[in-house]
């Protein structure tokens, strides 16, 4: 069983009726850490709404997640461990989270809609109403590969569930310790402005000799040569894609007035997208980038896919 000291920070997360706080309340004992229930740190207009059948906005979670986020930033800092219940449905959502703990941790319930329909009908005194799992549904965003995430069903036992978590988590935590590969990203903040953050990438195939990541589907590559004096405009990226520095020298620099350069050999995952349904507003949206130095900027782009 994991040890309390080298526990990492965890969120338990999926729609509404998969068990999220239970889970998370066992794993949390078992681990011997605290847990914290998300919904409880929702503000009161958040429950008036869930509670009136108003599907919540991305607006509406921005501070709920910031406040999650500081919980998870203040364990990490302090290296204690933490389990934490949150929908954490959209990929946008759970950046927010890794934000204060890049080692974050996602165990991802799901399991089929009437399981789940059966469970919300039979729960009182939870301010949710069942007509609200459609919304739920149609936001989530499962986790993607370069997710530190463990998938647990629902149709498992509680404590088949907890055992399995237990089981994988060791073997995510084996995973960090042996090898990983640290991806700088650059994403866009739930208030819409570009921000870079880190997260980690585990080796967990390949060979001794040769450790490598799980494979990554991507959308084809291509090469980019800016001259001496290059510097774009503000602006998104249009699909997520890796940027990998070949020769010359690169600065990214974003709406708050911070910037950031990569030399050769150094990359970033260029994830600032414009957030969906927004306009783009060139004083609040996107990052702007330019070529420093004497030598042309060389950059490789692999596009996810």
């Amino acid at each position: 069983m994991p040890d309390a000291a080298a526990a990492p920070c965890l969120v338990v997360m999926g729609v509404s009726g998969s068990g999220k706080s239970q889970l998370g309340a066992r794993l949390a004992r078992a681990l011997g850490v605290e847990f914290l229930e998300g919904d409880a740190l929702h503000p009161p207009r958040n429950i008036e709404r869930m509670a009136a059948g108003i599907a919540l906005t991305d607006d509406d979670r921005a501070a709920w997640l910031a406040t999650i986020a500081a919980h998870l930033r203040a364990a990490h800092a302090a290296r204690r461990g933490l389990v934490v219940s949150c929908s954490a449905l959209k990929r946008t959502y759970r950046d927010t989270l890794r934000a204060g703990a890049p080692d974050l941790v996602l165990l991802h319930l799901h399991g089929k809609r009437a399981l789940l329909e059966q469970r919300m009908a039979e729960r009182s005194g939870h301010y949710m109403p069942a007509s609200l799992l459609q919304s739920q549904l149609d936001t989530l965003e499962p986790p993607q590969p370069d997710e530190r995430a463990i998938a647990i069903d629902i149709a498992l036992a509680p404590p088949q569930q907890l055992e399995l978590a237990l089981q994988r988590l060791q073997g995510t935590r084996a995973m960090t310790t042996a090898a990983d590969f640290t991806q700088v990203i650059l994403f866009t903040d739930v208030d819409g402005r570009a921000r870079f953050r880190e997260q980690r990438i585990g080796l967990t195939e390949g060979t001794p000799q040769a450790m490598l990541s799980p494979l990554m589907p991507s959308g084809g590559c291509q090469l980019r040569a800016s001259p001496v004096g290059f510097r774009s405009a503000f602006h998104c990226t249009e699909v997520p894609q890796w940027v990998v520095i070949l020769g010359g020298e690169m600065e990214i620099g974003l709406q708050d007035g911070s910037t950031r350069r990569f030399v050769p050999g150094q990359h970033f995952f260029s994830a600032d997208t414009l957030p969906a349904g927004a306009r783009f507003d060139a004083a609040l949206h996107g990052h702007w980038s330019r070529q420093v130095g004497p030598e042309p900027l060389l950059t490789l782009f692999v596009r996810g896919a």
